[in-house]
């Protein structure tokens, strides 16, 4: 088996002969990385010893073996002694935590790859499946790093901020600093969408969540940024037709019926000499649950590189049943997903969602954050939340966003919203 034993007792040695290690180095370790029982017995009471705000030199750590009843297993107090044998002194501890890390994942790894090879040969095993779990297996374990911490030092995050600083100065078109959004007045409030940001289009059903999507994917697209698109309840063709009647400005329902003049045609042909060439990816695979769509978009994020995800719509996104759990938690499962998704990939997220019927039964129908379904942890999770609108409940194509939510300024709830054709 892969493992280093003077590097697990280099390691050990250091946490005994130096206690202000502890705090450094605990936080990434868990006993599984430790392959010899011993050893990992040792640690558990370093840790156990640790979180009880006691000191760690030999005496606590063989005393605390005691208490847990695994003193023998671990060597008695001449195996605690014998693990500091060759260590002067706790220097090089980070280096040493990597090594064991390491061979932590050599064998992590040989366990996972040698259980999905028996799966790749068994036919009655979901394929799609079995490449999910393999990806989440793998992100979960590079995630366990000892050496990754998220503790930086004040001058750090300085240093970090006036480089983003500079970097947005310099970008800047006309005060948009992210991705435009194709209408001047939601850039002027947001600065375009911005990377690492879950944005909510919500509205009701037959309002135009999808339009609307589709109108912020070909704005992206046309600046030269790759859009990945999520349609969960239209087919590619579908999306392709809306994308043309959005260019064109023609009516949809004349086209529905395939009644179209030869100006129209034209139009639409333009329309497609425009949009045909566009780095806008359309995924419509049905009943994609927010695994898979996770597992899409990385993968499109390291072949092709990805700028914007859309997804459209939240609802329809499936989620491992669990028993117990209500909609609002699988829900809150996609939302949390959906936001982890967008700082890994570094790219702004949006996703549209439905409203409740409630905002039916308000007055002026105006929407507002308590009228999304399963809104809690929508509301949470979300940095952006737009809302669309019909002033005159539809009667007029009149149509307005409300900023209602804005995590890094200002929001048009209660006031005027942002009128857009």
């Amino acid at each position: 088996m892969i493992y280093n034993e003077e590097i697990e007792e280099a390691v050990l040695g250091a946490l005994l002969i130096d206690t202000a290690v502890a705090g450094e180095v605990l936080g990434g370790l868990n006993p599984d990385m430790f392959y010899i029982e011993k050893h990992r017995l040792i640690y558990e009471a370093v840790v156990s010893a640790f979180n009880a705000n006691k000191p760690i030199d030999i005496l606590v750590v063989t005393e605390e073996l005691r208490q847990l009843g695994t003193l023998e297993r671990a060597g008695g107090p001449l195996g605690v002694v014998t693990v500091t044998r060759t260590m002067l002194s706790s220097a090089h501890i980070q280096r040493h935590c990597l090594i064991l890390y390491e061979y932590y994942v050599r064998r992590e790894l040989w366990k996972i790859l040698s259980a999905e090879i028996a799966g790749c040969e068994d036919m009655t095993v979901d394929v799609l499946e079995q490449v999910i779990r393999l990806q989440k297996e793998l992100d979960l374990l590079l995630n366990r790093s000892p050496l990754e911490s998220h503790l930086k030092r004040v001058d750090e995050v300085m240093e970090l901020t006036m480089e983003r600083i500079r970097r947005r100065v310099s970008g800047s078109r006309q005060g948009v600093t992210g991705i435009p959004t194709g209408i001047p007045k939601l850039d002027e409030i947001t600065g375009g969408w911005q990377s690492g940001n879950l944005i909510l289009t919500a509205a009701r059903p037959g309002m135009g969540k999808t339009q609307l999507d589709l109108r912020f994917a070909t704005t992206a697209a046309k600046e030269g940024y790759t859009v990945l698109f999520f349609t969960l309840e239209m087919m590619n063709v579908e999306v392709g037709e809306r994308m043309l009647l959005v260019d064109s400005g023609i009516d949809y329902r004349p086209v529905k019926r395939g009644i179209v003049s030869e100006s129209d045609m034209a139009c639409l042909d333009l329309a497609l000499k425009r949009v045909g060439g566009l780095p806008l990816y359309i995924d419509d695979t049905p009943y994609i649950s927010i695994d898979q769509l996770c597992c899409i978009a990385k993968g499109m994020k390291a072949k092709r590189g990805v700028d914007l995800v859309i997804v459209d719509y939240l609802q329809l996104l499936g989620v491992v049943a669990k028993h117990g759990r209500t909609r609002e938690q699988e829900v809150s499962e996609c939302t949390r997903k959906l936001k982890s998704l967008a700082r890994m990939l570094d790219c702004p997220v949006i996703v549209s969602s439905q409203l409740n019927r409630q905002v039916e039964s308000s007055y002026d129908h105006r929407p507002e954050l308590r009228h999304l379904r399963e809104s809690g942890a929508i509301e949470q999770d979300a940095d952006l939340v737009l809302m669309l609108w019909c002033p005159d409940n539809g009667g007029s194509p009149r149509r307005e966003l409300i900023v209602a939510k804005n995590r890094h300024g200002e929001i048009t709830q209660g006031k005027e919203g942002i009128e857009f054709g």
